[in-house]
């Protein structure tokens, strides 16, 4: 290969450092690329993210000038279970274990401030193909990300509000979302809302997700480490604040049985 006349009076030094340069002056990849792909992830999880179970670990908090007031403690076995009947939907649900350190299998629970859908909504909610009108978004170089991520708010749009798309999104909800640069996978979403409690109209209310990889049978899903979700306090009212943290992932697998006509075994016979 031959190179060009100028090229060829051009210093092997000068051609390293050039040819650096230029790298570093290309063009970040364009917001709409970066939703579409951030979009496609969300899809994926969507469609083909197995049921699953996990450990989780539970704090509730009520908080009274800045002095927590009361506290509940919840060990937990969660589960996600994917519904057949309507294809992408996810339900979630939680076996009690123990409640402040006390075995306990209570269904309902008793604590100052639950929260759920963070498995099964926080991405599908705000990071979706079919919600993109419903907000606007914009980088946000002011946001301190980790080395090798992108920070991005998103904003409700007050013009979107009466699409069919967007009727269940709360006017005026903000929030902010970083994503690994590579993969384009959400590592962390946070949105918040205004929030009443009672005749209290100055409460907000913020939601916040962590996504890790966690693999399950051989393959990668981003699934949520942390969830915390908390109300701000005013002259009015006490803050709240929820913490869930995740752990010890595994494929959930119903099974069923059929056993030999006519037969009064007890040995189920895997089917």
């Amino acid at each position: 290969m031959r190179l060009s006349p100028l090229l060829a009076r051009t210093s092997p030094v000068c051609l390293l450092g050039c040819f650096a340069s230029a790298l570093a002056q290309q063009p970040a990849p364009a917001l709409d690329q970066i939703l579409s792909r951030v979009e496609a992830n969300t899809e994926q999880y969507k469609a083909t993210v197995p049921s699953f179970f996990c450990d989780e670990h539970i704090t509730s908090q009520e908080i009274h000038d800045g002095k927590l007031k009361h506290e509940t403690t919840v060990e937990a076995l969660f589960r996600v279970s994917r519904s057949v009947p309507q294809a992408g939907t996810l339900g979630e649900s939680r076996e009690v274990k123990s409640v402040n350190g006390k075995p306990s299998s209570n269904k309902k629970l008793d604590m100052p401030i639950s929260f759920n859908g963070g498995f099964s909504g926080a991405l599908a909610k705000f990071l979706s193909a079919d919600r993109r009108e419903c907000f606007d978004y914009q980088a946000d170089p002011s946001s301190p990300a980790s080395p090798g991520t992108e920070a991005f708010t998103f904003t409700a749009r007050e013009a979107a509000a009466k699409q069919p798309a967007c009727v269940s999104i709360q006017p005026g909800t903000t929030g902010k979302f970083v994503v690994d640069s590579v993969t384009m996978q959400v590592t962390h979403i946070e949105r918040t809302v205004p929030n009443p409690i009672g005749k209290d109209q100055a409460v907000l209310g913020t939601a916040s997700v962590d996504f890790a990889p966690v693999t399950l049978n051989g393959r990668s899903f981003w699934l949520p480490s942390t969830v915390v979700a908390f109300t701000t306090e005013t002259p009015k009212t006490n803050a709240f604040r929820f913490t869930a943290k995740y752990t010890n992932y595994h494929r959930f697998a119903a099974s069923s049985t059929i056993l030999p006509p006519n037969s009064d075994s007890t040995q189920p016979q895997p089917r």
